[in-house]
């Protein structure tokens, strides 16, 4: 069965939506010694230039998403269970999917646009 990932229309364009959870500074949270720190604001696209987006699985060349609600609060809350940090979750449409499985998605784009209380 294929993998559903939610939808909604922003400013009159249905888009396909993921689940970010960032720092709460607004920052990536640098899982799996990612080096490559995003720093977000609410309502702007975010791009992994071009010639660094790598297709497929691999955990580099692009952004990261949890697919569900259910599965960003699961994040959220090993991120403070490992790490003492409490984490934030956005609603966050998705530009180009580079890759997708059952928890989460890896993007070339992302528009942080709701903060959602899980």
């Amino acid at each position: 069965m294929p993998v559903k990932i939610a939808e909604e229309t922003l400013d009159g364009i249905v888009r396909k939506i993921g689940f970010k959870v960032i720092t709460p500074d607004m920052k990536s949270l640098g899982l799996r010694g990612n080096p490559n720190i995003l720093e977000y604001s609410l309502g702007d696209w975010i791009f992994v230039p071009e010639e660094q987006v790598v297709p497929g699985k691999s955990n580099f060349g692009g952004i990261w998403l949890a697919r569900t609600a259910g599965n960003a609060r699961k994040l959220q809350k090993y991120i403070k269970e490992e790490h003492g940090v409490d984490a934030r979750v956005f609603k966050a449409a998705i530009d180009r999917i580079l890759y997708l499985n059952d928890y989460r998605i890896k993007t070339n784009g992302v528009m942080l646009y709701e903060e959602v209380f899980l």
